[in-house]
């Protein structure tokens, strides 16, 4: 009996690791945990300070960060692309741990239940583990 408890118990600890996502967040001189969970979707906003147009990047947490889509004008996607390819064909293929980036007019993050504004450099988040 007690061995068939501390199976369960075992199986159940495996389940929320597997589930859970901490991740480390970092930017505008701030960091701390945030506890995310499978699932779950996320987005950044910025400004593109080449070409003053904004741009919207989505993604959902699963492994890792995956499933990314980018929403924004077309000079705007051929300036990262400069025409050479789909930007969302391969922006959906990728997944990370890390997601960093740096705008100089700002970033607003959304991932699960939680915000983060960085008002002008950098902002990271990084995965714990990738269960």
């Amino acid at each position: 009996m007690r061995a068939r408890r501390l199976a369960a118990a075992g199986l159940l600890a495996l389940g929320l690791a597997a589930a859970a996502k901490p991740a480390y967040v970092t930017g505008d001189g701030a960091e701390g945990w945030i506890l995310l969970w499978r699932g779950q979707s996320g987005e950044i906003r910025f400004v593109n300070s080449v070409t003053e147009r904004p741009v919207e990047i989505r993604f959902r947490v699963g492994r890792r960060f995956e499933g990314f889509a980018v929403a924004t004008d077309p000079g705007t996607e051929s300036y990262y692309t400069g025409g050479a390819y789909a930007l969302n064909e391969l922006a959906a293929g990728e997944a990370t741990e890390v997601i960093r980036l740096c705008s100089m007019r700002g970033i607003e993050l959304r991932v699960g239940f939680h915000e983060r504004h960085v008002a002008g450099g950098c902002l990271e988040v990084r995965l714990l583990w990738t269960l």
